[in-house]
């Protein structure tokens, strides 16, 4: 499963490149915590400006087990960047999110989901929206914070993150 996650990664990471033609990219890490997983994560994200205002972010997060079940996402989203000052951008966000579960014993129910097998995975599509803030600290380095509300059947939570991103 791991190893199909990282291809999807790697796959949507060249598309973003093959169909850029400059523009500013970004890429980091995060700290994350979401509602329904009940526990904080770490992530990376990398972003890429097609245009001063139009933003794609390809973003993946792992949650820290809780209640036997390990949880991972992988988002895609289009940001909407808008300058509040000089440098200071704020932005709406939305896009696709995969969210992966993983229980690590059997008969774990985890919110509306329930893993009758130990080692069973299950996973879902679904949307993100919500919005963020960028603030640089020099040329190169920034940090944002977000919140986003993840639209998942049966695993719709709220995810808030905290950032550090290097521009190139």
């Amino acid at each position: 499963m791991m190893k199909k996650l990282l291809l999807l990664f790697v796959m949507v990471a060249a598309v973003m490149t093959a169909n850029a033609e400059g523009g500013e990219w970004a890429a980091g890490g995060q700290v994350v915590y979401g509602t329904k997983a009940e526990t904080a994560g770490i992530g990376l994200h990398l972003k890429h400006c097609f245009t001063d205002a139009i933003r794609a972010n390809l973003s993946s997060n792992y949650y820290f087990k809780h209640q036997g079940v390990n949880a991972f996402d992988v988002n895609l989203e289009a940001n909407y960047l808008f300058s509040v000052g000089e440098k200071v951008r704020l932005y709406p966000l939305a896009g696709v999110v995969l969210g992966i579960w993983h229980a690590d014993g059997v008969n774990v129910s985890y919110g509306g989901l329930d893993f009758g097998v130990d080692g069973q995975t299950d996973s879902k599509f679904g949307g993100n929206v919500g919005g963020g803030i960028d603030f640089p600290l020099s040329d190169h380095w920034g940090l944002n914070a977000e919140v986003k509300y993840q639209m998942i059947s049966h695993a719709s939570q709220v995810v808030f993150g905290v950032g550090a991103s290097y521009r190139f």
